[in-house]
């Protein structure tokens, strides 16, 4: 914590840049509400949508990047209530859960696979410019929003590392010059009750605020298929606090204070095979259990065991913007939170206690950005700066209740419980700057470079947990290998060392230093605001890390290393017929190097273990495309579609897929990375008096199926491999309501997934068990909205 308190001294030094990122936007004009009162009345005399991707306001058509851009109203319309919805909105964007329940996003097939919290997501999640450097720590971005822009492909020169597969930056509502007030309420199946509300006007002449609330509770929507009992009750609080304080007309500052808590019970998941690691026994009839049918809510689970979480956070942050005159402004963002996780799950997919294991963690992370940005000349627009940012991550997994043929040495030496520790401190500095500059009245071009070095600090190690089954394992093993006693108290660490075979009784240390340049070019002509034609080539990195396992030795600890991606884009925005029509489209090539993928590992004396694994050379390539039409008033019809194809052209060093076999992955595509995606939506809205309006509307989403692992296609596991694949699938969404005057109230029925498709959004295999989770069950509800 030392360099926590050496660093908050930054928040008042530095220079820090708005570096160059482009952004494009898939919505229809009026999708945006503006954050004040000069945006509103440019978007009501124009029909442009002003969006802050590039750390300003900007209009939409100027700017070269794919982004998918959507309002805080669409969101609440197509229900998307947390990250993973996104993909209802967003061509490209996928979402699927870990075996230990965490989110993983993905966009054009670019993301990262990993339970662990010690390791940085690929695509990152901000609030208001905000880190939110885990994927668990999104659970409560999407309160109160004005809107959200997801921005695809690399950004490591605005947002820092790790951004390989792209940025979701959420815009919360800001505070009103006037009184404001909305509340929000929503009845559906499960009993599912969920409210919001919000505050916001003036406190004193220079002093705004805004409040915002809300809560979500639902009984058990996941029903046992071998007994009546229900699991997957919802519990969840969230609130923000924004406070705006205009010191002076030059300076000006932006509180935020926000917290949630989610006490929701964890998803169960399916079983689908049982496949032996080892010789030992198993203790349940586990092979004779009956498999679940092909229904979203059938689910199996322990009858007595407790699967309720206590996760939460709490965050702070503070901007300043200070204007020195001549255009240039200096601009400081700091943030601080915390982070609690505390996830019971079942993880065996039947009524037995077979594999139980509960994942602790805690996150501490500071983040200090000062930037100046400004005109260097009539047509050259400059901007640098610094950033740092420091986090701290103490987790470990438990396994309470383990039922695995390796659970043990030999029939004499086996234990049901252990647990696993990786804590990490990072701390990352970085440096940035860019140029944007007119060449002629149409032609224009960007440059953008960042400097980041990263040092990681990690310790870790298998443990046992007090009850001194795998400590003597641990001993036997221990004397097997180095010839002599040894002895590993009771709740001490038991992983041996590479070299001596003696046990380390202490966390296993080590470090993991590394920099890395990267840059992106641009170059746009727009000769027309209604035609923008832009090219990109840009260079990214994501940041190495140690993994998360049940190490029998410490050379299991050895990390995987930075990734790195050159990307190469060229896409067009064209509006047609007075905006009646807009497309966007853009062809995209990554050539990736060591990309970092989930993979598994032959570890003695447990067998094949998932293992974060470096794919020395590897690609992407695709094609998008978005039209949103305006055919008549009030009709407003939109189609998106993505087009990857993702390949590994060279293996790791020893290929081994998640049922122990070896082989190669070459020519795979990448783990849940659906080839075709698409994303249908229209909304039609008429009068029926002078004071009120009906509208009708639906979303159509699919894709097609997609690996969920590395496999080998070994043909004595090919059915294997096939059956934790994630299927290809097609959702319906419905929607209708009726809109008082002003659209002061609203009244709207919904169904989600009517159709009552079933699908599944990730497979594994964990331990002896072949597990799939499946997507949510078919709702239907009522909302109603009052604003005044």
């Amino acid at each position: 914590m030392r360099q926590l308190g050496r660093s908050s001294s930054l928040i008042s030094l530095g220079i820090a840049l708005l570096a160059s990122v482009e952004v494009h936007a898939q919505v229809a004009a009026d999708a945006t509400a503006p954050q004040d009162s000069a945006t509103r009345a440019s978007v009501a005399e124009t029909g442009d949508i002003i969006v802050t991707a590039q750390k300003r306001n900007e209009r939409l058509q100027d700017v070269p990047v794919s982004i998918t851009a959507a309002s805080g109203e669409q969101l609440k319309a197509k229900g998307v209530t947390t990250v993973e919805d996104l993909g209802k909105l967003v061509p490209g964007f996928t979402s699927t859960k870990s075996s230990l329940g965490a989110p993983i996003y993905f966009i054009r097939g670019v993301g990262f696979y990993d339970d662990s919290l010690g390791v940085s997501p690929a695509v990152m999640t901000y609030v208001d410019q905000v880190p939110l450097p885990l994927a668990p720590m999104a659970r409560g971005a999407i309160l109160d929003l004005e809107r959200v822009e997801v921005l695809k492909g690399p950004q490591g020169t605005l947002f820092g590392q790790n951004t390989t597969g792209g940025a979701v930056n959420y815009i919360a509502a800001k505070p009103t010059d006037e009184f404001h007030a909305g509340i929000e309420l929503t009845g559906g199946r499960f009993a599912d009750v969920e409210g919001e509300g919000y505050i916001s006007g003036p406190l004193t002449d220079t002093l705004k605020a805004r409040v915002a609330v809300r809560g979500e509770r639902a009984d058990g929507w996941q029903k046992g298929y071998t007994t009546d009992q229900r699991l997957g009750r919802k519990r969840f609080i969230n609130g923000r606090l924004l406070l705006d304080w205009e010191a002076s007309s030059a300076l000006k500052f932006e509180l935020s204070a926000s917290g949630w808590k989610d006490t929701s019970e964890t998803q169960a998941p399916q079983i689908i095979n049982v496949v032996p690691q080892g010789t030992l026994p198993i203790q349940y009839p586990v092979s004779s259990f009956p498999r679940p049918p092909e229904d979203n809510r059938a689910a199996a689970f322990d009858p007595e065991g407790r699967f309720r979480q206590n996760n939460w956070q709490y965050q702070f942050a503070l901007r300043g913007d200070l204007e020195l005159g001549n255009d240039f402004t200096l601009t400081s963002l700091s943030s601080f939170a915390k982070y609690n996780r505390d996830s019971p799950i079942d993880q065996d997919g039947t009524t037995y206690q077979a594999s139980v294991v509960q994942v602790v963690g805690k996150v501490t992370t500071f983040a200090q950005e000062v930037r100046l940005s400004g005109p260097l000349l009539s047509n050259l627009k400059i901007t640098a700066g610094a950033n740092y940012e420091y986090d701290k991550i103490d987790e470990e997994e438990l396994t309470l209740t383990s039922d695995f043929t390796t659970d043990g040495i030999d029939a004499a030496h086996l234990w049901n419980s252990y647990g696993f520790i990786n804590n990490q401190k990072t701390n990352t500095y970085s440096v940035f700057g860019s140029l944007e500059g007119r060449i002629t009245d149409t032609l224009s071009a960007q440059a953008g470079l960042r400097y980041t070095k990263q040092n990681r600090d990690f310790a870790g190690c298998s443990r046992d947990l007090g009850d001194g089954q795998f400590s003597r394992g641990f001993e036997f093993l221990s004397e097997a290998l180095s010839g002599s006693a040894a002895t590993i108290p009771n709740g001490a660490c038991g992983t041996l060392d590479g070299t001596t075979f003696r046990p380390t009784l202490q966390l296993y240390q080590s470090k993991l230093n590394e920099d890395n340049v990267s840059w992106r070019g641009n170059i746009s002509w727009q000769p027309s605001r209604s035609f923008h034609l832009y090219a990109n080539v840009t260079k990214g990195y994501k940041s190495g890390s140690f993994p998360t396992l049940a190490a029998a030795l410490t050379t299991q600890f050895t990390p995987v290393s930075q990734e790195s991606v050159l990307a190469y884009e060229i896409g067009t925005k064209l509006s047609l017929f007075d905006r009646k029509i807009d497309v966007d489209a853009a062809g995209f090539y990554y050539d990736y190097r060591n990309k970092q993928l989930l993979g598994f590992a032959n570890i003695f004396p447990f067998g094949p273990l998932r293992s974060l694994v470096n794919i020395p050379k590897s690609k992407i390539q695709g094609i998008e495309l978005n039209v949103v039409a305006r055919p008549v008033p009030g009709w407003q019809l939109s189609i998106g579609g993505t087009y990857i194809e993702s390949k590994i052209l060279s293996d790791p060093g020893l290929p081994i897929g998640p049922f122990g076999d070896v082989g190669s992955f070459k020519g795979d595509q990448f783990p849940f990375t659906p080839k075709w995606q698409g994303v249908f939506d229209t909304q039609y809205k008429f009068s029926l008096n002078d004071q009120l309006s009906a509208f009708l509307g639906g979303t159509v989403t699919s894709r097609t199926s997609a690996p969920s692992a590395l496999y080998t296609h070994a043909p004595t596991v090919a059915a294997l491999e096939d059956s934790i694949s994630v299927r290809g699938y097609t959702l319906v969404d419905a929607r209708a309501g009726i809109e008082g005057p002003n659209g002061r109230w609203t009244a709207e029925v919904f169904g989600r997934n009517i159709f009552n498709t079933f699908w599944t959004t990730a497979g594994s295999r964990v331990g002896d068990y072949v597990i799939r989770y499946t997507g949510n069950a078919p709702t239907y509800g009522v909302t109603l909205r009052f604003r005044y």
